[in-house]
């Protein structure tokens, strides 16, 4: 909740991912690295990062965990600063085959979600294409897997505070509602074929859905909008972007994330390769840049591409700098 009209905090009513929003909130343009390389060097070591894909913060404001794309793992970082990363979960080797890159057996954790237990819930996009439910104390479940049929892919996730889980399934250009226990599976979005009509989605990838409403949006990443589908309909109505891929403050360049604040007003986007955050509200024509600008620059303001990201209880943002291999937080500018 904000405080004294500036201050930006995530919603206890239900999902830790619900945020109160403010049109005033700017943030601080440098961001400062808090996990990997500040020069973008990839790395394997606690502090490093390889590929990060996407992050989290727990429901305590104490730690942020990261999706280690490449390193196969979860790290764990604290949100003071104080302290290394640690790797709080590890991903085997695969024995399944991997048809874009067939000498590759390491499984890659592409989405990560948290709930307001603390409990973590990880999907891969590329084979096994698992989606995990990891408890507090490092307890992992395999909850579905491509093997079963019941996904195909999974390049974004999202658990309402019902514990009903929501895939972005890359593949099939769908999202899928389950169950906890990733049973009673339901089409919410898409599962039409590729394509750009209102009833279809074309490789979606992060996904959000409103608490009070059970709106889903959807960060609809080649068609370059972000779509919002009312429960139970057939068709989804673009938000967000829409106006072909570029550069522009109207368009997007393959948004990647995104976050909706608790009236549904503002919609924050992560344009990944245009290595920016946008918000964009309600029923504007473009949006504005919160944080980043061009990518591939070395000046600390900017990134190389923005990827998952989220803000922690103060209102700063974290973005995963998904090629710079490293976490930058952006502080609230009061």
């Amino acid at each position: 909740m904000y405080g004294n009209g500036s201050r930006q905090s995530f919603s206890r009513r239900g999902s830790v991912n619900q945020i109160i929003g403010n049109r005033s909130t700017k943030w601080k343009q440098v961001g400062v690295t808090v996990a990997g390389d500040e020069q973008g060097k990839a790395d394997a070591g606690p502090n490093g990062l390889d590929i990060p894909s996407d992050l989290v913060i727990d429901s305590r404001n104490q730690y942020f965990y990261v999706a280690d794309y490449e390193n196969s793992r979860i790290q764990r970082f604290p949100v003071n600063g104080n302290g290394d990363g640690e790797t709080f979960y590890k991903f085997e080797n695969s024995t399944e085959l991997n048809p874009w890159r067939p000498d590759d057996k390491a499984n890659k954790p592409s989405a990560i979600h948290i709930d307001r237990n603390d409990n973590i819930y990880v999907g891969e996009v590329y084979c096994p294409c698992r989606v995990w439910k990891i408890t507090p104390d490092g307890k992992a479940t395999v909850l579905m897997d491509a093997k079963s049929g019941v996904i195909q892919s999974c390049s974004g996730i999202f658990v309402d505070s019902n514990e009903n889980i929501y895939i972005s399934d890359w593949i099939q250009s769908a999202v899928f509602k389950f169950d906890k226990y990733g049973k009673n599976k339901q089409i919410v979005a898409g599962g039409n074929g590729f394509g750009s009509a209102p009833h279809q989605l074309y490789h979606p990838m992060g996904i959000f859905v409103a608490e009070r409403t059970g709106n889903l949006y959807v960060a609809d990443f080649v068609n370059q909008c972000v779509r919002r589908w009312a429960p139970g309909s057939k068709q989804g109505v673009i938000v967000a972007g829409g106006n072909n891929i570029g550069t522009d403050l109207n368009q997007f360049n393959y948004p990647s994330a995104v976050i909706v604040d608790n009236d549904e007003n503002q919609i924050y986007v992560s344009d990944s390769i245009n290595a920016r955050v946008v918000r964009w509200v309600i029923g504007q024509k473009q949006g504005e840049i919160i944080v980043g600008a061009d990518n591939l620059t070395s000046d600390p303001r900017h990134m190389c591409r923005a990827s998952g990201f989220k803000f922690d209880k103060e209102g700063n943002l974290y973005v995963a700098d998904n090629y710079g291999n490293r976490v930058r937080k952006f502080l609230v500018d009061h």
